[in-house]
């Protein structure tokens, strides 16, 4: 299944983020945080029948730019629980 417009436009964004942050962050701290909150909103968007499809193309652009898949994504496809307010 594919997901709804808006939801791959905000996934296609994402993922043209990705060039810039590569090659101007310096350690992956720095980038993990932003990625993991950015993908989780759009994850939290998604229907239950999008979120295998949003995953995919999450997984797909992280090896892409040869970025290590975070545990996250690989345990359950969620993203760490936020802290409330945040």
């Amino acid at each position: 299944m594919n997901v709804r417009p808006d939801i791959q436009v905000q996934l296609d964004a994402l993922g043209d983020k990705l060039d810039h942050w590569v090659a101007q962050v310096r350690h992956p701290a720095q980038f993990w945080p932003q990625f993991e909150m950015l993908a989780g909103e759009i994850l939290d968007q998604c229907a239950q029948a999008e979120r295998d499809h949003a995953c995919a193309c999450i997984q797909a652009m992280l090896k892409e730019h040869a970025l290590e898949i975070p545990a996250w994504h690989e345990r359950d496809d969620s993203v760490p629980p936020r802290e409330p307010g945040a």
